[in-house]
């Protein structure tokens, strides 16, 4: 989904990602970057009995990396049997309209923080801001790089990502 109020601005919104993090839940990957990252919601159940290469464990960061920098990545070697069944299943039994929700509410509490910067700097802002929109427990921000961010849906819906966006934001807009 593309935002903007006008041809200063644009934010683009995506939901990369789910799968590795799937990947991470379902096989219970411990790296500092997967343990950085709150887990799905709704939750996902551990896959019992597979066989997991210790290659896989090490190649997850690399294909969060790839996934979050780019916008897809390579699968990596070694995904059991069933996992991306699984995940389809899984992303089944997320109500559709809880992200559509809350790219709505993002939606209308982008522009009123775009209109208050507006106001302030006397000009219409210029700027250009990707938001990863992941479905994970509880408020979760992080930005990846200067005019990239990482958020929960859940934050997505909520005012409490007034805060963070108008941060970035003004930073972007200097």
């Amino acid at each position: 989904m593309n935002l903007s109020g006008d041809s200063t601005w644009v934010i683009s919104t995506n939901d990369i990602g789910d799968f590795a993090l799937y990947t991470r839940d379902a096989l219970g990957i411990s790296t500092p970057t997967a343990d950085s990252i709150p887990r799905l919601t709704p939750p996902v159940p551990r896959l019992t009995g597979a066989l997991i290469p210790p290659e896989l464990v090490q190649d997850w960061d690399r294909w969060w990396r790839d996934c979050t920098e780019t916008g897809f990545g390579r699968d990596p070697v070694g995904l059991p049997e069933g996992l991306r069944q699984a995940y389809t299943r899984w992303s089944g039994l997320r109500p559709a309209e809880a992200g559509r929700s809350s790219a709505r509410t993002f939606s209308s509490l982008l522009h009123e923080v775009v209109t208050e910067l507006e106001l302030e700097l006397g000009h219409r802002p210029a700027f250009k801001l990707e938001v990863i929109q992941i479905p994970v427990e509880g408020l979760f921000w992080r930005r990846l790089t200067r005019d990239r961010v990482l958020v929960s849906e859940e934050l997505m819906g909520s005012r409490n990502i007034i805060a963070p966006l108008e941060s970035v934001l003004r930073d972007l807009a200097q």
